[in-house]
């Protein structure tokens, strides 16, 4: 008897913890995967932002505690050196880029602007500008003093001295940010359609339990006994440095070690209103994923 086909489609195939997917070392137990890049799909992974929109709207989906883009969000404010902003407080009265308000890197950005460093958003003049040429562009000819995308921009990366970063040493930043407020950012969680999960009700616990065993293989890539990540040397070492500093399940496919992100999310997206009110998070999973024992 062949088995119900799962279509998946990846937002992101080739990143390291959708890979074991993509290339067929994970499978789904009882489905056939179909990885899509595009197309109509039974479930996909979904950017935070648009996702409380959705549930807003109470479209038909359903989640599973799994969140395969994760960022860390200050080292994203890019801004023009000669704009005069030395530190947050700064990008008031400013210009600042934006790919669109509800996209999830800026939510995760503006929060931590308004919670952690007093930046008052409404003396912000935010400006959508769609595409990541187009801002980097008005960004160096200085038609905007700031960016905040999902994307590093170009001349950040080619250290165009027009251009840095609003935070210089972000790593630091990042770090001191989350030993301040233990909030690791979540950019995408696995959804799925629920007229699917109605035909298929094993289906939730099936690939959150594949989601795992993906997660796995991605870290024993990194730093098992012969990691494929080549180019840096001391990947391992980094690893170890990251689980000092967030502990040894940082990257958790459950909803207990993720309330102090999802619960901060909720709240930013009130603030900045996506949302009417502060959602229950607990409702986006489906309740057998989120009972699933395990991290």
């Amino acid at each position: 008897m062949a088995l119900p086909k799962l279509r998946f489609r990846f937002f992101e195939p080739g990143v390291d913890t959708n890979l074991p997917f993509t290339d067929g070392t994970v499978k789904v137990e009882g489905f056939e995967l179909e990885c899509l890049t595009e197309g109509d799909a039974d479930a996909w992974d979904q950017g935070l932002g648009a996702l409380v929109g959705m549930k807003v709207r109470d479209e038909p989906i359903v989640c599973i505690p799994a969140f395969p883009n994760r960022k860390f969000r200050l080292s994203y404010i890019q801004v023009n050196a000669s704009a005069g902003i030395g530190g947050p407080k700064d990008l008031e009265g400013k210009r600042v880029g934006i790919p669109m308000w509800n996209n999830t890197a800026g939510v995760w950005a503006r929060g931590a602007l308004q919670n952690s460093y007093g930046v008052d958003l409404s003396r912000v003049e935010w400006l959508p500008v769609r595409g990541d040429e187009a801002l980097n562009d008005k960004l160096l000819a200085g038609e905007l003093d700031a960016v905040i995308s999902p994307n590093v921009l170009p001349s950040i990366s080619k250290r165009d001295p027009r251009v840095r970063r609003l935070f210089q040493d972000y790593k630091a930043e990042e770090q001191k940010y989350f030993r301040e407020t233990g909030i690791f950012p979540i950019s995408h969680v696995v959804t799925m359609s629920r007229a699917f999960v109605e035909r298929h009700p094993e289906a939730p616990v099936a690939l959150l339990k594949a989601y795992r065993a993906a997660r796995d293989v991605a870290f024993d890539r990194i730093e098992g006994s012969d990691p494929v990540i080549l180019t840096i040397s001391w990947a391992s070492a980094a690893m170890a440095e990251q689980r000092a500093l967030m502990g040894d399940n940082y990257w958790a496919y459950n909803v207990e070690d993720n309330r102090t992100a999802l619960e901060a999310f909720m709240l930013f997206a009130q603030q900045q209103g996506l949302t009417p009110r502060k959602l229950d998070y607990e409702s986006f999973f489906d309740p057998s994923a989120a009972a699933l024992p395990g991290w």
